[in-house]
Formats: C-alpha cells, structure tokens, sequence
C-alpha cells in the first residue's frame, strides 16, 4: 500500500512509481505506461483534496461542478461543458453521459435504458446516499455501507451484444467503513489515468462525498483508500510526469485539516441546498460567460 498525506504528495509519488515500475502497454490504439498490478493508495488527510502543484494547471473549478453534478444526481451534459468543453468526446449523444457516477448513485434503477437525467435529485430509482447514511445509522459499526456504481443492465450489453459505447464507467463501488471513530471510504478503479482521473477529479470528488456523509453522520472524516486495479499514464504526458516524479513531497505538507464546518444533520438538508446551488449555478450559467466568472468567484474561492 502507498501512503500520502494529502492528494500533492500522491500525483508526486505516483508519478515516481509509475516512471520506475511502470511498463509499456497499448490500448485502444494508444500507448499507456501503466504499473504492472494493482494499486492501493491511502491518502490520511483526505479533506485535503487540492492539487497546488502549480506545474499540474489543476482545474479547481472544474472539481467542484462535476461533485455539484455527482451529487445531483444528473448527467446532463449542459452543467460541466461550459467548464470542461472535452467532455463532450466521452458521451455517446454529446447531450448525456451514460456513465456519470450521479445518476447511479442518487437514482440507481434496474431499467435497460442508459440513464438520461437532466434535473437533480429526480427521485427515480434508488438513493444510494440514502442507503449508507441510514445503514449507518442503523449499526455505526456496520460493513454493509456500500454504493454500486457497475449497472450491468445497462453497461455489458446492448441487444444480447457487447455493449458499444464511448463511455463505460472507470470508478465502480465506494465503501464506508468506521474505523477508530472515524469514516474510512474505499474507491474500487477498474482502470485509472493518474493525470486526467485519479488526479483530475476522482479522489477530489470521492473524498468531498466521503465528507458529505460524515457531516451528516456526525462523525469525523477517517482515510481514504483509492483502489486501482490499473494505474497508467498515456506515453504522450511522459513529460509532465517526470515533472511531477522530481518534485519533492515535502513542499506540500498538510498543516491542518481542510474539512469545511458544516451543521448538516440530514440528507434532506443537504439535498434543500443542494437544490439551492444546482439552480444558482445554472441561473448564472445561463447569463453567459461574465455569470460563469461570477460563479466562479463566488462559489470556488479557497
């Protein structure tokens, strides 16, 4: 297991990992480095979740509407392209994306047809948000706290054929666990790009939930462990890894926990402001571009 403070020292580690282990391998056409078994990463102080590796050019914004759009539970492509315009090169219509974690976890349903969900919280299917926070209300110390994100309805196959599609999701289950008094979370990867998954948006969004449930649970937020059953960069960002790779770690300590205060005591009061957010970032998304900055400035400042 590879153990990090914080998500700074795990690209810097990783990057070393994966320059000195790593081996060459092509997929989908493309060449891919990746660290030739599987990968179990800890990151001890999870709530800091901010890459500021100025050489990463980390999009900060762009983490915290694509956890807004997790949390919603939608996968409309309208909320995350204004910000990230290459989305739209993983979605089969341009319009949704089928494999968005949101609509699986807050409304994961056994229908064959790809989820198409535009306003949030529909109420279709079943929460899995809701599942943990009672599970664990129920036994504190239970081991049943677990969302499914894999729907194989949907995602093996299509007409009793292999499922063709861009989009088929990477992260696949999340785990809570109390451990020591703490909320312990656990993501199982299938396949994960160190640069434009694990670093871009996977741990940044996975902790920000792990932290969601803790806050209404009244607990404590506990590690993160960030199972990746493949590790990789494609072989055209080698330079920037080693960038990351000659970095030293210890320029990016964690000097306190970043955990927000919060006095959320339910789902239903996360979810009323939630409600709150998604309209008030689509109201100044609609005004264009100076409604963006402005919810940029607003909502995103550290």
């Amino acid at each position: 297991m590879y153990k990090f403070s914080n998500l700074n020292q795990a690209l810097i580690g990783m990057s070393k990992e994966l320059l000195e282990k790593g081996v060459e391998r092509k997929t989908r056409g493309f060449s891919c480095v990746e660290i030739p078994h599987p990968v179990q990463i800890c990151i001890e102080n999870p709530t800091d979740r901010y890459i500021n590796i100025p050489e990463r050019k980390w999009n900060k914004t762009f983490g915290w509407v694509e956890s807004l759009w997790i949390a919603s539970g939608t996968n409309h492509m309208g909320l995350v392209t204004p910000y990230v315009k290459n989305m739209e090169n993983f979605s089969d219509d341009k319009k949704f994306m089928r494999a968005a974690y949101g609509t699986r976890i807050r409304s994961f349903n056994q229908s064959f047809k790809d989820y198409k969900i535009s306003e949030p919280l529909s109420g279709v299917g079943i929460d899995q948000f809701r599942f943990v926070i009672e599970t664990l209300k129920k036994d504190i110390n239970s081991r049943q706290a677990l969302i499914t994100i894999h729907d194989v309805n949907k995602d093996d196959f299509e007409h009793g054929k292999l499922k063709v599609t861009k989009d088929q999701p990477c992260c696949r289950s999340l785990q809570f666990m109390m451990v020591d008094g703490k909320l312990d979370c656990t993501l199982l990867v299938r396949s994960n790009d160190l640069i434009w998954g694990l670093s871009a948006v996977n741990i940044f969004n996975f902790t920000l939930i792990q932290e969601y449930i803790a806050n209404i649970l009244g607990v404590e937020v506990g590690k993160y462990y960030h199972f990746a059953n493949n590790l990789h960069y494609y072989s055209n960002f080698k330079d920037k890894i080693e960038v990351f790779a000659d970095l030293d770690p210890n320029l990016y300590p964690t000097h306190e926990k970043w955990q927000y205060k919060s006095k959320i005591e339910s789902l239903e009061d996360f979810d009323r402001l939630l409600l709150e957010l998604f309209y008030y970032e689509k109201e100044l998304r609609n005004k264009g571009t100076e409604g963006l900055m402005d919810f940029k400035n607003d909502m995103f400042n550290d």
